[in-house]
C-alpha cells in the first residue's frame, strides 16, 4: 500500500482555526504576499514557490507554496487539472522570528470568498489546506452553482444503495461506514467517503473528490478502520504499514488498496441518509424523519456539537445564504429514507441497527427494560439486550446483503 506523509513541527493534528475576511481586508492584509506568490516567490524568504493544479470535483484549485512537502502530499491527494484557477490556497512557510510583525504566522487561515484565496503561514499539517483551505473554498463554490452541497457526512454503498451518515464529531460516522463497507467481502457493500463528499441535489448522486485519502493520524482513526488496515497489512504482505500510520501525524492511503479494488466507488446515488445522535434520557434508537424535519433539525445546528448548521463549519451564513442551502437540502432528501439514530447503546448494536436500515430491515427501534425493540412488519421484535454482544436474543433474518 503506498503511503505518504508530512508534518511539520507537529506530534498530533492542531485545530482547524480560520478566518473568513471580506475583499478588501484581504487585499490589506496579504494582497502584498499573493501577488508575490503568484509571480514564484516567497517576498518574505525570497524561497521559490511551486504551483500545482488540481481537480477537486467540479472545479480547479490551485495550490501555491514554497514548501516541498506540502506540495507532494497535494499533488497525491488530488487529480491534477489544467486551466484557469477557480480557487487559490496560498501556504508559506516564514521562522517565526523573520516573520514581519503583525503578520500571524501561528498556523490561521484567512479566505476571502469574494477572491476565492485562502492564506496560511506555517500550517501545522496537512490538514490545515486540505480539511480548510479546500473545504472552505469548495463549499462556498458548490452552494454558489445551485446545484451541488458539500456535505459534511460518510457514505457507503449497500447493495447499489448509497447510505450517507451525518454527525457531530466523536459520533461514530468513521466507524459506522467502514462497518458497513467492510461488512460483506464479495463487493455488495463498498467504501464511499469518510467525512466529506459532494452530492448533486437533483440525481441525488453523491461524488469521493479524493485521489487518495486524508487520514489525520492514528489516534483520530476508528477501531474499525485500524482493523481493516491490518487485514490489508496481511492480504498485501507489507508488514510495516501499521508501524508506520501508528508513528504518523496525517497520511494517504488509496481505498483501493486498503478496502480491496471492487470495496470501492467513487460514485453512489444517495438513497438513506442517517443523522446520529447521543441521548441517554431518549429510548427511542431510529425513528425515521420526514425531509423538512430532518432539514429543521440540521440547519438549526441542535445536534452538532459545535452548533454548526449541517454539521458543517465551512457554510458562509446570511439570510439569502441560508434560505438557498435549505432549498438545497430539502430537494437533496426529498424522496429518500431518511432516520434519527440515537447513538446511545454499544457501538456494535448501532452498527447493527444501521445495516438493518440499509437493507430496509426496519424503521422505528426503541430500547425498552434493557432489550432492543425493531418495528419489523407490523409488530416490534426483540432483536438484542444492551448488556453485551454475547447477550444478544435474536439475529436479523437477513445478517448480511448477499442473502437479501
Amino acid at each position: 500500500m503506498a503511503t505518504f506523509t508530512y508534518d511539520w513541527e507537529a506530534t498530533t493534528p492542531s485545530p482547524l482555526k480560520f478566518q473568513v475576511m471580506d475583499a478588501e481586508a484581504f487585499r490589506k492584509e496579504f494582497g502584498w504576499i499573493t501577488d508575490s506568490f503568484d509571480k514564484g516567490i516567497n517576498p518574505i524568504t525570497k524561497a521559490p514557490v511551486s504551483k500545482r493544479l488540481a481537480r477537486v470535483f467540479k472545479w480547479r484549485i490551485e495550490l501555491l507554496s514554497d514548501d516541498e512537502g506540502m506540495t507532494s502530499i497535494w499533488s497525491a491527494n488530488w487529480e491534477g487539472s489544467k486551466g484557469r484557477p477557480d480557487g487559490q490556497i496560498y501556504c508559506l512557510r516564514v521562522p517565526r522570528e523573520s516573520c514581519p510583525e503583525g503578520l500571524p504566522s501561528d498556523g490561521t487561515g484567512y479566505f476571502s470568498p469574494d477572491l476565492m484565496k485562502y492564506v496560511v503561514i506555517n500550517p501545522a499539517s496537512y490538514d490545515e489546506l486540505k480539511s480548510v483551505g479546500v473545504r472552505l473554498i469548495t463549499s462556498e463554490l458548490s452552494e454558489r452553482s445551485g446545484k451541488y452541497v458539500s456535505v459534511n457526512g460518510s457514505c457507503a454503498e449497500v447493495l447499489g444503495r448509497g447510505v450517507c451518515i451525518m454527525a457531530s464529531k466523536g459520533l461514530g460516522k468513521s466507524t459506522h461506514v467502514y462497518g458497513l463497507a467492510g461488512w460483506t467481502e464479495d463487493g455488495t457493500t463498498k467504501f464511499h467517503s469518510d467525512g466529506w463528499l459532494f452530492a448533486d441535489v437533483k440525481s441525488k448522486v453523491a461524488f469521493s473528490p479524493e485521489k487518495k485519502h486524508y487520514f489525520k493520524g492514528m489516534p483520530s482513526l476508528s477501531l474499525t478502520l485500524r482493523r481493516i488496515l491490518s487485514r490489508s497489512k496481511k492480504r498485501d504482505g507489507e508488514s510495516s504499514l501499521v508501524k508506520t500510520v501508528v508513528v504518523m501525524d496525517g497520511f494517504l492511503a488509496d481505498p483501493k488498496e486498503f478496502m480491496g479494488k471492487d470495496k470501492f466507488t467513487k460514485k453512489c446515488r444517495l438513497n438513506t441518509f442517517i443523522i446520529l445522535k447521543r441521548d441517554m434520557d431518549d429510548q427511542w434508537l431510529i425513528r425515521p424523519l420526514s425531509a423538512k424535519d430532518a432539514v429543521d433539525l440540521l440547519e438549526a445546528g441542535v445536534l452538532s456539537s459545535s452548533g454548526d448548521p449541517y454539521f458543517n463549519p465551512f457554510v458562509i451564513r446570511s439570510p439569502q445564504r441560508d434560505q438557498k442551502r435549505r432549498q438545497m437540502y430539502e430537494q437533496l432528501l426529498a424522496g429518500g429514507s431518511i432516520y434519527l439514530v440515537n447513538a446511545r447503546a454499544q457501538p456494535w448494536i448501532t452498527q447493527t441497527l444501521i445495516r438493518g436500515l440499509a437493507l430496509e430491515e426496519w424503521s422505528w427501534a426503541k430500547l425498552v427494560d434493557g432489550q432492543v425493540y425493531a418495528l419489523r412488519g407490523e409488530k416490534y421484535e426483540p432483536l438484542f439486550k444492551v448488556g453485551g454482544e454475547g447477550s444478544r436474543i435474536k439475529q436479523p433474518a437477513r445478517a448480511s446483503p448477499g442473502a437479501a
